[in-house]
């Protein structure tokens, strides 16, 4: 025979009814009393029945978690941090990915439309995720890094420009002048902020721009060896790179290896984002790195006030910073001086 919830607050020593706060809405009763029944609910076996439950408060206590895809380095630790912190605020997570077929688009847009979650965390990268939800979704969610939808939806993000602007900055106080950028996916706006803030930065330092020096990379590994394949057979290669992700960084890297260009002797490379990708490279990557552990939780948090009605920050800028590394160094002609 199935325990029962009157078993549950007999073992406990509680009423039936401090059992089933105790289980349903922890937050309401003491931590002494909370430790007693989840206690005595695991000593007798006693589930909760969540299907009944989320009928009765009218909430499903699940999260939908879209992003474009999960090969991409940037995304597993990013999705970890969101469980991690949704199970620790009593929510699981669905992960949906946006680079799909409509087919799956379509489903996860039912999943939305029939109410069977809670709230939404976007960090879509510029892959349509309006095709899920319209132009503005009628519950509560909050953006990650990449903004999909105007003002009020909420965002966790950094300051793409100052991504772009550090990573020229170090480049430039090496003495690296013909400084090149390998660029992510056009439709991306994160993408398109670096761009700008490189080309903002080079003009701030008197350095030129020029055209030739400016690639897409297209965010993937295969466009940043191409885009560096195209930077190398230039007239006049540059002598440092800032590649707007990791990955992109390593392949250009490896080009450089297989054609026998010294890094960072002959050629120096900052990246950003600072996933595994750069850490394990060799020469090993230096990188603007962007908190991902600490947005997951961050936007979670603000998700979970949003659903219980309460109050949240419309824009969360958190800080990056230079971790250096091997990949770059001063230009022979600054060592030489």
């Amino acid at each position: 025979m199935r325990p029962t919830l009157s078993d549950v607050a007999k073992i406990a020593g509680v009423s039936v009814a401090t059992a089933s706060r105790a289980l349903s809405n922890p937050d309401l009763v003491a931590d002494g009393t909370r430790r007693a029944v989840r206690d005595a609910a695991a000593s007798c076996g006693y589930k909760i029945n969540l299907v009944a439950r989320s009928l009765r408060i009218q909430r499903t206590d699940t999260l939908l978690v879209l992003t474009p895809n999960i090969d991409n380095s940037f995304y597993p630790a990013l999705v970890r941090s969101i469980e991690e912190t949704a199970l620790a605020m009593g929510y699981a997570i669905i992960v949906g990915f946006t680079n799909k077929t409509d087919k799956y688009r379509e489903a996860y847009g039912d999943l939305l439309s029939a109410g069977r979650v809670d709230g939404m965390l976007v960090m879509d990268g510029g892959s349509g995720v309006e095709r899920f939800t319209g132009p503005q979704p009628d519950l509560p969610v909050v953006q990650l890094f990449d903004r999909i939808y105007d003002s009020p939806v909420p965002i966790i993000r950094v300051d793409e420009h100052q991504v772009a602007e550090i990573a020229v900055h170090q480049l430039a106080s090496m003495g690296h002048r013909r400084i090149a950028c390998i660029l992510g996916a056009s439709g991306q706006h994160s993408a398109r902020e670096r761009r700008d803030g490189y080309r903002a930065a080079m003009a701030k330092l008197g350095l030129p721009v020029e055209d030739q020096l400016v690639r897409n990379g297209h965010g993937h590994r295969e466009g940043g060896a191409e885009a560096m394949r195209q930077l190398l057979d230039l007239p006049q290669a540059p002598t440092a790179v800032f590649a707007s992700s990791d990955s992109m960084a390593c392949a250009a890297m490896d080009v450089c290896r297989d054609r026998g260009i010294h890094v960072p002797g002959d050629i120096s490379f900052i990246g950003a984002d600072g996933t595994a990708d750069g850490m394990y490279a060799f020469p090993s990557l230096t990188t603007v790195d962007v908190p991902r552990i600490e947005a997951g939780s961050l936007a979670v948090e603000k998700l979970v006030n949003l659903i219980r009605g309460q109050a949240v920050a419309p824009d969360t800028v958190l800080q990056v910073n230079l971790k250096l590394r091997s990949s770059c160094a001063p230009t022979r002609t600054a060592v030489a001086a």
